[in-house]
């Protein structure tokens, strides 16, 4: 109490009372120095007394006069661009607070530059990977063709070869246009979320008896694990059967052959944990945390007939997809033990 009650009246937190001391201090101290002067020169003037005051005022504010001074000059620093100057926050005044709101606004723009940048970068990226993508499967498209236009092939077979290897190539680009249609509109910040009620435990049964043929021929085998068979769950459907399908994808395609694949479902109170876990080749730890970005890939990636080819943007919208949900997503890596995992709440 005692240390608030001095505060106030010292005006450790207020420049006004401290304007207000100065003039106190400075209109005392000119009546005590001109009554000890007065003694050697009694004929002074009320202008020897104002010069006197006005001198001290500006003794007894100096300090208030050269922070101002600080703050101009580091104003003038940042307004000139250089967003990693800091004004020197010194006082606890409003002076004080001035400092620290300009701080706070330059931090601000920092960020809000550093965002334009890697806003700008990233569309940079996205337009060089996807004209590198698209080009590539375009250009072996068109040597199909021309081969087949041009009759330069033996025999009836490895005319039915060029045919199927464009029409590969023509599924690649379907599904890079898929996707990036997909991850395009994920990023909008205007998407929408059209949630129904809907039993997991049914969707992914059908999802996984849809892929169940194309795993089989690979030797792969499916297995389910729940401890709920009707767990009902608000969700965009749509949007959840491709986040889903690209974690039940990427396992068939980085699996062991022959191999399984474990999926596995747990009913919480407030949310449900779903996992697809399947043994692969090892990776690192760096790369483990970019599996999630868009347009990474594994090198050596398998080229899997059998399986559209991935361009990296499969498990960057499975992420957009459940973070829309509210939910999260994330993976445990272990020598080459993979589990991928969704969370999400009972809640919409």
């Amino acid at each position: 109490m005692k240390n608030k009650l001095w505060e106030i009246i010292s005006g450790k937190k207020s420049i006004r009372i401290q304007i207000l001391w100065a003039i106190c201090l400075s209109f005392i101290c000119t009546f005590f120095i001109l009554a000890i002067v007065e003694l050697v020169a009694p004929d002074l003037t009320m202008l020897t007394f104002i010069v006197v005051f006005v001198g001290l005022f500006v003794i007894f504010t100096r300090h208030i006069v050269k922070y101002l001074s600080t703050l101009t000059d580091g104003l003038r620093t940042i307004s000139e661009g250089n967003l990693n100057y800091r004004l020197p926050i010194t006082r606890q005044d409003e002076l004080g607070k001035v400092a620290e709101h300009m701080n706070y606004l330059a931090e601000q723009l920092q960020k809000q530059l550093e965002r334009e940048r890697m806003l700008e970068k990233s569309k940079m990226e996205l337009i060089t990977y996807v004209s590198h993508d698209l080009r590539t499967p375009l250009t072996s498209i068109i040597g199909y063709l021309d081969l087949l236009k041009t009759h330069q092939f033996d025999d009836v077979k490895e005319q039915e070869r060029y045919i199927d290897n464009a029409y590969n190539k023509t599924q690649q680009l379907k599904k890079l246009i898929d996707d990036l249609f997909e991850y395009t509109r994920l990023t909008n910040q205007d998407v929408r979320l059209t949630y129904q009620i809907v039993n997991l435990h049914s969707l992914l049964q059908q999802m996984i008896s849809e892929i169940e043929p194309v795993a089989k021929e690979q030797g792969i085998t499916f297995e389910i694990e729940t401890n709920s068979t009707s767990t009902m769950v608000p969700l965009d459907v749509e949007k959840i059967v491709r986040a889903i399908d690209n974690l039940l994808v990427n396992a068939l395609k980085y699996s062991f052959k022959p191999g399984s694949v474990k999926v596995k479902m747990l009913g919480l109170p407030d949310q449900i944990i779903l996992s697809v876990e399947n043994y692969g080749r090892p990776i690192t730890q760096e790369q483990a945390q970019q599996l999630f970005e868009r347009f990474y890939q594994l090198e050596e990636s398998p080229k899997n007939q059998k399986m559209p080819y991935g361009y990296g943007l499969g498990l960057s919208i499975t992420k957009q997809i459940i973070e829309l949900h509210q939910g999260r997503v994330g993976l445990l890596h272990s020598e080459g033990h993979y589990k991928f995992y969704i969370e999400l709440p009972l809640h919409s």
